[in-house]
């Protein structure tokens, strides 16, 4: 009885629950389809939904009351700021003509970013250009190698000895090296290049991809000071990666460099259309004396 009676008060709670959810729901007015419609009005200025979208494209009623609040909230702020004449400071009037040149410079940066485009040949002509020489259009190396760490030069040579008189080197490495793979034999399975250079350094990965499978390489002493004995056991080479799997990857690449691209060639010509209307003086203009006379000197010297 006293459990029946529980599971009704938790019954009757969660319908409580979600009447009171749904009331809190069904009080929120839906968006108007017009987002032209005002949502306040402060001394006869109108702030509409569309104007809120600049702020949040995505809009439900609470993001339009915290807006709409924050719009009411800086117009009183600013209305008062003016009646204390602080729009008139030196500061201030700097700043604020900087911020409003950014907001619209930034909408002509987002312009020429938007039209910047690239071509689907473009893509195309990239990957067969490239496809042998960026890492990224290809699959990794991988290599697998049985080996043995130990300290110094003399402890590889005896175990590069024992392996040579038939010892198996997987037994030797649970038994003699220092390596966190002992106990695994020393079996390294499938690392791809880097993950060997990290691990071992250049000199024993060199070693690796010049044997063959089953070849025996060190002693080399890694990039930790230790020696290594390795058995090469097999190796994946580097391939190609179909386009098909690369092709988004690169249209993404190409499409931001070609928006930097523009960016940087629009600046560039500004500047050198407007070159006559500024100058670099005071202290700017002692470095770029000081750079030049250095240049010169440097040419004459050469």
């Amino acid at each position: 009885m006293r459990k029946a009676g529980l599971i009704l008060l938790i019954v009757i709670g969660m319908l409580f629950v979600c009447e009171y959810v749904y009331a809190e729901q069904a009080a929120e007015p839906n968006l108007p389809q017009d987002t032209n419609q005002a949502v306040m009005i402060f001394d006869g200025k109108e702030l509409t939904l569309k104007q809120i979208e600049y702020l949040a494209p995505s809009l439900n009623y609470a993001v339009v009351e915290d807006i709409a609040n924050f719009w009411l909230d800086t117009q009183l702020l600013y209305e008062e700021a003016v009646k204390r004449n602080i729009d008139k400071d030196e500061k201030v009037k700097f700043i604020s003509d900087i911020g409003h040149k950014k907001t619209v410079s930034s909408e002509l940066l987002a312009k020429v970013r938007n039209d910047a485009r690239v071509t689907d040949e473009d893509v195309r002509k990239y990957y067969e250009q490239n496809k042998e020489t960026d890492p990224a259009l290809r699959e990794p190396t991988f290599l697998s190698f049985s080996h043995i760490t130990v300290s110094s030069l003399p402890e590889a040579e005896a175990v590069l000895k024992k392996i040579n008189e038939g010892n198996d080197i997987n037994q030797l490495a649970r038994e003699l090296s220092t390596a966190s793979d002992a106990q695994k034999g020393g079996k390294a399975n499938k690392f791809q290049e880097n993950t060997v250079k990290s691990r071992f350094g250049d000199e024993f990965l060199a070693a690796l991809l010049n044997a063959t499978e089953g070849q025996l390489i060190g002693p080399i002493k890694d990039k930790d000071g230790n020696y290594e004995i390795a058995r090469h056991e097999g190796k994946r080479a580097s391939k190609v990666k179909d386009f098909e799997k690369v092709q988004q990857v690169i249209k993404t690449n190409l499409e931001n460099q070609a928006k930097e691209k523009a960016v940087k060639d629009l600046i560039n010509s500004l500047k050198e259309k407007a070159k006559q209307k500024y100058k670099k003086t005071g202290i700017l203009s002692e470095k770029n004396s000081k750079q030049e006379s250095n240049t010169k000197s440097q040419q004459k010297d050469n």
